[in-house]
């Protein structure tokens, strides 16, 4: 292995709390024992689960990953305690991993329900991505075998390094706004949204269909609107709002390699256009438009400040993860179709945990499992905010689906 952590890990290094999934499940939860030796069994081929994070930070020399020779699923596979699935996942996402062991560890939660249970798989930024939490369940659990994506051949070319590098740097100069946050205090809301509400929101418009990440753009809008209120009624600068969101780079060669493997787009976001639909046209096609920033070229940045040292990175960096750059993270994530199960007990529902956000900012996640949608909504902002944002989401997506219906005699 390169055992000197890359540019991006670096950056993801810096911070402490962790980012996860949760999965579950109908049925009796297992032994832990028998859940450990699965984990053991399945999960000890993957050299990355092996890595612990260097302890120190260092400003003058890159630092280096520690592999250990194998986990010890006793430390890695635990209680998840008796606190209801939100409470759970909105304490684990602020308690920071131990850094002697790998940074990653696998809940068992009995009771997340009146009926089930749920394993939630959590880990440090720097060592697994969403992606990765999602290849791990998938050779955890009984299914279908894990297939490799569609897309094959090499990533797709950047554009040339002085070009994008000087963009980059040019659109964070320039930057964005933050969210209002007083005292910013991280929060975690989640919900189950209507997979019928959602199809019929995507048709919502005449013409071409608006995708998932669209139309999460929008309704996430529509709720920093809601709860925010009016941009120009704001604290600060005016300018654009931006959103980051997160692609993945995986390709066939590579499909089922953990790490922390994304790049992203950032867009700006139609927080004052006062009509939702008006706000699902704006969102539509953003990510591919000339209105979109390739954060490729944020990632080569960071290659080049690695180059002249750790501090050259960190300075970066902290123009790269302030909320000024991106105030709204949207993330979505379909899981591998099919019947999965542990032992029997089939698979229900995903809900994602995402890291915590810059001060200012939120983290909006939807993840869908067969007709199972699941939202979360991390905050980093005022008290009360994420279960505010997350029924405004809701509600968003409520009066969408409503106009769509109104239009559909029309098509």
């Amino acid at each position: 292995m390169d055992d000197f952590l890359s540019a991006t890990e670096e950056l993801l290094a810096g911070g402490v709390e962790p980012a996860g999934v949760a999965a579950l499940f109908s049925g009796a939860p297992p032994d832990i024992t028998v859940l450990r030796e699965r984990v053991a069994e399945r999960w000890g081929p993957f050299s990355r689960l092996r890595w612990v994070l260097p302890a120190q930070e260092s400003h003058l020399r890159r630092r280096r990953w520690t592999a250990l020779d194998r986990f010890d699923p006793r430390l890695q596979v635990v209680e998840g305690g008796d606190l209801e699935l939100e409470a759970l996942l909105g304490s684990l996402a602020i308690q920071p991993l131990a850094r002697d062991i790998p940074p990653w560890r696998l809940h068992l939660v009995r009771q997340p329900s009146r009926d089930g249970f749920a394993l939630v798989l959590i880990a440090h930024h720097a060592v697994l991505d969403m992606e990765s939490c999602k290849i791990l369940f998938c050779h955890l659990l009984d299914g279908p075998e894990p297939r490799a994506r569609t897309r094959t051949g090499a990533a797709p070319e950047s554009t040339p390094f002085r070009r994008t590098a000087m963009s980059t740097l040019r659109n964070v100069l320039v930057g964005g706004r933050s969210l209002p946050a007083a005292d910013p205090e991280p929060e975690l809301a989640c919900a189950s949204v209507d997979s019928g509400r959602l199809r019929a929101v995507r048709s919502a418009l005449p013409g071409e269909g608006a995708t998932p990440t669209e139309v999460l753009l929008a309704t996430a809008t529509g709720a920093v609107r809601s709860v925010f209120g009016r941009p120009h009624n704001w604290p600060g600068k005016p300018g654009e709002l931006y959103a980051v969101v997160p692609k993945n780079r995986r390709t066939g060669q590579n499909a089922q390699e953990l790490g922390n493997i994304l790049t992203g787009v950032r867009v700006p976001l139609p927080v004052a256009a006062d009509r939702p639909e008006d706000r699902l046209a704006a969102c539509r096609g953003v990510l591919t438009s000339g209105r979109a920033d390739s954060v490729d070229g944020a990632a080569r940045l960071l290659d080049a400040a690695l180059t002249l040292g750790p501090w050259a990175l960190r300075a970066a960096t902290a123009l790269l993860t302030s909320a000024n750059f991106a105030s709204v993270q949207c993330t979505t994530l379909r899981w591998t179709p099919g019947a999965w199960a542990l032992d029997g007990a089939p698979l229900r529902r995903v809900v994602a945990m995402p890291d915590i956000p810059a001060p200012g900012a939120i983290s909006v996640s939807l993840v869908g499992f067969a007709d199972a949608l699941s939202l979360s909504v991390l905050s980093n902002t005022r008290s009360g905010d994420a279960r505010s944002l997350a029924d405004a989401v809701e509600r968003e997506l409520a009066l969408l689906a409503d106009l769509a219906a109104q239009l559909e005699p029309d098509k």
